[in-house]
């Protein structure tokens, strides 16, 4: 996806140093005074760094000037299986590009379902339009997550703006075994799930497209804040 997008955009990759699924938005535990350790990579097209660190650590360091003017979107992926649901929270793609958009910065976070053999072109494809589309925009900026089925690019049904699913596309239980065990399992279909979230439309064929809010503090309450605490509470013991 960098080559792709390095023929019209000046592009930059700063990555994991290893596989750091599951990371959110974190950006890791380090002491800031030694640093993290970052590493260039030998590349003659693109310039590409190694950062040992979260994503989010990555995209944060590239807001801050790390690699020179912050840039003006972050493009996340392809990550290698789906990111839907409300799961999205703790995946290091979407985090990446939730990072994004926290520090003034537009985000994109692409996903391709798992198959055998992997058709990353699909993804690079879709990914390549949503940057136009995300780059043309007017207005505050987003962050988009997108998931591409495991299907050909001539084989995609459709594209669809979706909801989040309840969760995503993993179940968890734990095994009846001695010790007992939590055991994941990858959704195979989207039976039983509804039929309008981001799960069960990609898995349907379908690219899905969701644009995610990040933090951002609640209407306050119609209380007063004392009733959460009361200075003149300042002894009371629970």
């Amino acid at each position: 996806m960098a080559q792709c997008l390095s023929e019209d955009f000046d592009t930059l990759v700063v990555a994991p140093a290893w596989d750091m699924s599951g990371s959110g938005t974190g950006i890791g535990h380090f002491d800031p005074a030694k640093g993290v350790a970052l590493t260039k990579v030998d590349r003659s097209d693109i310039t590409a760094y190694t950062v040992e660190g979260p994503p989010g650590l990555a995209v944060l360091a590239g807001m801050l000037g790390a690699f020179g003017p912050p840039p003006d979107l972050v493009v996340s992926g392809v990550n290698a299986g789906m990111n839907t649901g409300h799961s999205v929270i703790h995946s290091g793609t979407v985090g990446a590009a939730l990072t994004a958009r926290t520090m003034g910065a537009d985000g994109l976070a692409v996903s391709l379902a798992q198959s055998d053999p992997w058709h990353w072109d699909s993804a690079v494809t879709v990914a390549r339009s949503a940057v136009n589309w995300v780059l043309a925009r007017r207005g505050p900026k987003v962050v988009l997550n997108v998931n591409v089925p495991a299907r050909p690019l001539v084989d995609l049904r459709g594209v669809r703006w979706a909801d989040l699913d309840d969760f995503g596309h993993i179940r968890v239980a734990i095994a009846d075994v001695p010790g007992e065990k939590l055991e994941f399992e990858v959704r195979g279909s989207g039976a039983g799930l509804d039929q309008a979230t981001d799960t069960a439309l990609c898995l349907e064929g379908n690219v899905t497209l969701t644009l995610l809010s990040t933090i951002s503090p609640a209407p306050f309450p119609p209380e007063e804040p004392t009733a959460v605490w009361a200075p003149d509470a300042r002894g009371d013991t629970p």
